[in-house]
């Protein structure tokens, strides 16, 4: 059979898998005696194997068995939950992850990657001590015809019989008892899950299955029979031995009929095709803008009524389309914990990690691209952020430090923030550093604030450590971060307190394709400002402009404001003196703007084209679109225009 169809299920089945493993693991590590997550990581690892054996990818299947029977002992108090195995479970969770990408390539795993499962298998094998063997079941829910087929004569039948007893009933291995005794009357108990032993020391919860061998064929009267107090329910159903064909196609397809039965209402989309209907969109967007514009310049009511109707429509798919795109938070968050572990127990370093807002829905693309930057601040957070155990008691804080990611929603926007209780930035250092490197003399350095020595910290190659570290990055510094944020056109800063700890914030929209901007005029362009960091339109007079250090500031509302012209911004024209006329406050990074301007031209939602190679390097401007009038325009960044 071409299992070839299943491969695609099987990497998004298993890999779903491997992030709620991962989660309940780390769980675990907090809590060993928690044996709710033990069942939770051996019910994912069986159905793993399970998966991986329906298409052949014995390696997956023979390592995820072994795991299972590491698991198993476990779950049995045969073994401990301890550090060592829980690190050895981590280990074949990685190995996992690396054969699962291959799969996804459609590549062979090579000797290097068979050898180190070699060596998991061993590492598992020398943990549980003994070696088990795959246990050789077929049809109907793991019926052993082995040890059924001996008691077998031409005129019985075989029934598997699942019993149900009553919630809090009590001595259970007593009932039990009374229901393989009245089956013994009645035809040979071939065996029953859990084993008679495991039943006598009611080492089960309410549930059992008893395979009966009998000449009795009338499923009604064997129920009647067995049926008793404390018993809640009884499913009976005959089982047969499958021939070989039908076990292959049994195993081919099982586990993903079951698959496709528990998530009937879920329908897999790939992302190649969402991001084609994101552009199909897109298009249709700003065709829409184009109609809206010919139908108000032809002036005819009817055709005004259908591009209304049409430009209803293509606003109802575009809204559709963008929540077709939105996923969890979760799907990326999820993730981190794991990060932090391994970097924690790497530096030895104790790390209670919290995560917040994981609920939250944002475009699959921004997630996606959000990942490594966070995970960049995370490690520098355990690496440079939190101190070790001795050094923090010795600060008087407890040894266990904190590192907090948490993520809300701003209207169209997320705020990420990475927060830990460590030792803050050093600033003296940050300042030899400034020195050293020649950027200021020293005389200029001791001139600066905390939050411009913040800043240099965001200049490329700027480190403050001593030697480079695979951890936070391998000498990359924050510089890194805030160019791959303010490319989805975020924006990033930093906040910190010597000896209490640092912020990093993180504000990307929520989606890239499509936004809404207001659009304004300087000389005889027009350029499009997204809405989200507009906070207000004013109008500046004279008398509300003042003059510091040779640079010019708005007096608005009891606060003062930077101001600048956008025609000398964008190099239209020459600086000229800043007079009066419409302006924008903005946001951008924490800071406020005044942004003077022509004519505002008023609201459109628009769909983000990249820069040609022309314009790309300007930093002033983050993307194009085109306008109603067909004509191409470019949107501002604001958090990049220089004050």
């Amino acid at each position: 059979m071409d299992t070839a169809k299943y491969i695609n299920l099987f990497v998004s089945e298993t890999r779903e898998h491997l992030v709620s493993l991962n989660q309940a693991l780390l769980a675990l590590e907090k809590k060993p005696d928690e044996s709710s997550r033990l069942d939770e990581i051996f019910r994912s690892m069986h159905t793993i194997k399970g998966m991986a054996a329906s298409i052949g990818l014995d390696f997956i299947a023979d390592l995820t068995h072994k795991g299972e029977d590491l698991l198993d002992k476990m779950r049995r108090r045969q073994t401990a939950a301890a550090s060592e195995e829980i690190d050895l479970i981590f280990l074949v969770l990685d190995f996992l992850e690396e054969a699962v990408g291959l799969v996804a390539a459609g590549k062979q795993p090579d000797q290097g990657l068979a050898q180190r499962c070699r060596e998991l298998v061993g590492q598992i094998e020398g943990l549980t001590a003994v070696a088990q063997e795959t246990a050789k079941v077929s049809s109907n829910g793991g019926s052993d015809f082995k040890r059924i087929n001996p008691l077998k004569t031409d005129n019985s039948h075989v029934f598997k019989i699942r019993i149900l007893l009553e919630q809090d009933v009590s001595l259970k291995s007593a009932r039990a008892f009374l229901i393989l005794h009245t089956l013994e009357r009645i035809g040979r108990v071939a065996y029953t899950v859990p084993e008679r032993h495991d039943l006598e020391s009611e080492k089960f919860d309410r549930g059992f299955t008893i395979f009966l061998v009998t000449d009795q064929e009338d499923q009604e009267e064997l129920k009647n029979d067995i049926s008793c107090a404390d018993v809640e329910d009884i499913q009976i159903e005959e089982v047969r031995e499958e021939s070989a064909e039908e076990a292959l196609e049994r195993k081919t397809i099982g586990a993903f009929v079951q698959l496709a039965q528990e998530k009937a209402k879920d329908v897999k989309v790939s992302v190649t095709r969402l991001d084609s209907l994101m552009n199909l969109v897109g298009e249709l967007v700003v065709w829409r803008e184009r109609l809206k514009q010919l139908a108000v310049q032809n002036g005819d009511p009817a055709i005004q009524d259908g591009v209304d109707k049409i430009a209803q429509i293509a606003s109802d798919l575009q809204q559709e389309v963008l929540a077709a795109r939105l996923v969890p938070m979760s799907d990326v968050l999820d993730r981190f914990p794991r990060v932090v572990r391994d970097a924690a127990k790497g530096l030895g370093k104790e790390i209670d990690f919290t995560l917040q807002g994981r609920e939250l829905e944002m475009d699959r693309a921004i997630l996606q691209m959000l990942s490594e930057p966070v995970i960049h601040l995370l490690r520098n957070a355990v690496d440079h952020g939190i101190e070790l155990p001795h050094q923090r008691k010795q600060a008087g804080k407890s040894q266990v430090g904190s590192i907090t990611l948490t993520a809300q929603k701003q209207k169209d926007q997320v705020l990420i923030k990475v927060a830990d209780d460590g030792k803050g930035f050093d600033l003296e250092r940050i300042r030899r550093k400034v020195i050293d490197n020649g950027h200021l003399t020293a005389g200029q350095a001791a001139e600066l604030t905390d939050h411009q020595l913040h800043e240099y910290l965001l200049l490329p190659g700027f480190s403050t450590a001593d030697k480079i570290s695979e951890l936070s990055g391998r000498g990359v510094g924050l510089d890194v971060v805030k160019r791959r944020i303010e490319e989805m056109g975020g924006s990033f800063s930093t906040e910190s307190r010597p000896g209490k700890g640092s912020v990093f914030s993180i504000t990307v929209p929520l989606s890239l394709a499509i936004i809404r901007t207001l659009l304004i005029s300087a000389g005889a362009q027009t350029y499009a400002v997204p809405i989200t960091q507009v906070k207000e339109i004013t109008n500046i007079k004279q008398k509300s402009l003042k003059t510091l250090h040779g640079k010019r500031l708005l007096q608005f509302r009891n606060r003062v404001i930077p101001v600048v012209r956008l025609a000398s911004v964008i190099g239209l024209f020459p600086e000229a003196d800043i007079g009066e006329g419409p302006a924008l406050i903005v946001e951008r990074q924490g800071s406020e703007l005044a942004l003077l301007f022509d004519v505002m031209i008023g609201q459109q939602e628009i769909v983000v084209k990249p820069l040609s190679r022309f314009v790309k390097g300007i930093k002033t401007f983050s993307g194009a679109t085109i306008g109603r009038e067909g004509r191409p325009m470019l949107i501002l960044d604001l958090n990049n225009i220089a004050v």
